[in-house]
């Protein structure tokens, strides 16, 4: 049997042998195709010894698969991706066919091998996403109501002809609501390169046949996630050529804190403003007045 197919008798052992908790953490899986087990903890358990056993006994079950990266100063985490036999179980009870899901994770043990940096980039975004969902599960008002990874943006919504942002989401919190594009910055490019970025959204806006306005739409608010005020500082010293016509904001989020704050510095105003409201940031064409 090729590796990438899991017998109908295995998937149904393992059917019968997953709790919801353990559905709930091999959907995040799906989702986000791989997580640390410090995120898996923050999405979906209370207690960080509970998470350890659960995250083992579904290694033993043979429904994920852990490594450890390896690092050139310290230890990573330890990192987490669906079996094959672990996606062929969440596709049969979704009424799909197991065998193309079970390859699907078949190929992402590349991940296992993947180079530093795309790995960094890549979970910093789920750690940012398993932050809004923490935030979430403790804010009943809250939800992430959609949200796509790079390789699942859809056309609706999002300028074409760019480099795809790290993620594309919609946040709400309470009566407030946001489209995000999530620039991801992993302290490695040069501000140019995140201007680079502003300029694909601006050039990819389509625009009325006379060639003066863009169209009128929902553009996302294109969100730049930095890791320190140096950085983000500085790239905002850069970003100024096309902020009138791309909606921009900014903020410092480190993981383990909610992201869901007032940590974010829309392109025209003095004061910084939670998630859910840089929506209303985005309508406004005048700038706050400075203090």
């Amino acid at each position: 049997m090729p590796a990438g197919n899991v017998a109908r008798s295995r998937i149904r052992d393992l059917v019968e042998q997953l709790t919801d908790q353990d559905r709930l953490v091999l959907r995040a899986l799906a989702t986000h195709r791989v997580l640390t087990s410090h995120q898996v903890t923050e999405m979906a358990f209370n207690s960080p010894s509970t998470a350890r056993r659960r995250m083992k006994d579904l290694e033993d079950k043979g429904a994920v698969h852990r490594f450890r990266p390896c690092a050139e100063n310290g230890s990573h985490p330890l990192h987490l991706i669906l079996s094959p036999a672990g996606a062929a179980v969440l596709a049969v009870e979704m009424g799909e066919e197991p065998g193309p899901a079970a390859r699907r994770a078949l190929g992402d043990r590349r991940f296992i091998l993947m180079s530093g940096l795309r790995l960094t980039r890549l979970l910093g975004v789920d750690a940012f996403r398993a932050a809004l969902e923490s935030h979430a599960r403790e804010h009943p008002d809250a939800a992430v109501e959609q949200w796509y990874g790079a390789d699942e943006i859809p056309d609706m919504n999002v300028p074409r002809g760019l480099d795809r942002p790290d993620a594309v989401l919609i946040w709400r919190d309470g009566p407030h609501r946001s489209v995000l594009a999530v620039e991801f910055d992993t302290g490695t490019e040069q501000p140019r390169r995140l201007a680079d970025r502003v300029a694909r959204y601006a050039y990819a806006r389509p625009r009325r046949p006379q060639g003066d306005e863009p169209v009128e739409r929902e553009d996302p608010v294109v969100l730049f996630v930095f890791g320190s005020t140096l950085r983000e500082s500085n790239a905002r010293a850069t970003l100024t050529y096309f902020a009138d016509e791309v909606p921009i904001a900014t903020g410092v989020w480190r993981p383990g804190t909610s992201p869901a704050g007032a940590l974010w510095l829309p392109w025209d105003r003095q004061t910084r403003t939670t998630l859910a409201r840089l929506g209303e940031a985005r309508h406004r064409s005048t700038p706050d007045p400075t203090p």
